[in-house]
């Protein structure tokens, strides 16, 4: 996918996990450029790639630092204050 950092239609949140070793902290940091400068970044504290979907362990997901209901916990708030936000923009 290229670049969206020029799209000024797009609204667009980057919801990730501190402990998330596929999708790293470093990862997100280096994608900030590639999306557009009003991007909503949320990390969600301990989360592994694991807790943004109900699939199990995956291969290298690394060690949580919060169980899966306080990290979907943080997903939920994250996901709807930006969609409150999105909804009242409009």
């Amino acid at each position: 996918m290229g670049s969206l950092a020029d799209r000024t239609d797009l609204t667009v949140a980057s919801i990730s996990g501190t402990a998330d070793p596929l999708t790293s902290p470093a990862d997100i940091e280096s994608s900030r450029a590639e999306l557009p400068a009003t991007t909503v970044f949320t990390a969600v504290q301990g989360g592994i790639h694991g807790y943004f979907g109900d699939y199990g362990a995956q291969p290298g997901d690394g060690t949580p630092g919060v169980d899966r209901g306080s990290a979907q916990a943080q997903i939920v708030a994250a996901s709807t204050t930006f969609m409150a936000a999105v909804s009242e923009s409009r």
